[in-house]
């Protein structure tokens, strides 16, 4: 069961990321070639990154990637158990993290380098402030969705 602990660090890690500008990639750039092409396509594919495109008017790879980084950042504070919990919460959700450069995940303590990321997807500062609160209500809908699949009556 979620305590409200872990919500509200999952709030605090997401409410402090602040992003920066600079030049785009594709998540297939991201992979160096041979057996990638299904982590790429199960991240495009992924009902988050389809969440994030439709409201957000970005493209998939820009939403996986950056819904990879939050997470991977998001992971990694929390840490253990509760990692693995939110890790549940998203269908497909070690997709979306290994869209990420190899080693680049365990670096996301650094708030400079989810700005990196987000700039060399293509997206504005403001991107990040977008997202987080879109990954909010997803996670929370993703809550619901398994309690009541616990207790369908």
């Amino acid at each position: 069961m979620m305590t409200r602990s872990f919500w509200s660090t999952l709030l605090i890690i997401f409410s402090l990321i602040i992003p920066t500008t600079a030049s785009a990639f594709s998540l297939s750039d991201l992979f160096g070639g041979g057996g990638e092409e299904e982590k790429v396509e199960a991240a495009l594919n992924n009902p988050l990154t389809d969440v994030l495109t439709q409201q957000l008017g970005i493209s998939p790879e820009q939403a996986a990637g950056g819904a990879g980084a939050l997470l991977s950042i998001a992971s990694s504070q929390l840490g253990g158990e509760q990692a693995t919990e939110l890790a549940k919460m998203i269908p497909g959700a070690e997709a979306l993290t290994d869209s990420l450069p190899a080693g680049l995940g365990a670096l996301l303590g650094n708030m400079d380098t989810i700005n990196q990321i987000f700039s060399a997807l293509g997206m504005d500062a403001s991107m990040v402030t977008q997202f987080v609160p879109l990954v909010m209500q997803f996670l929370g809908r993703s809550r619901g969705q398994c309690r009541s699949a616990r207790q369908p009556w």
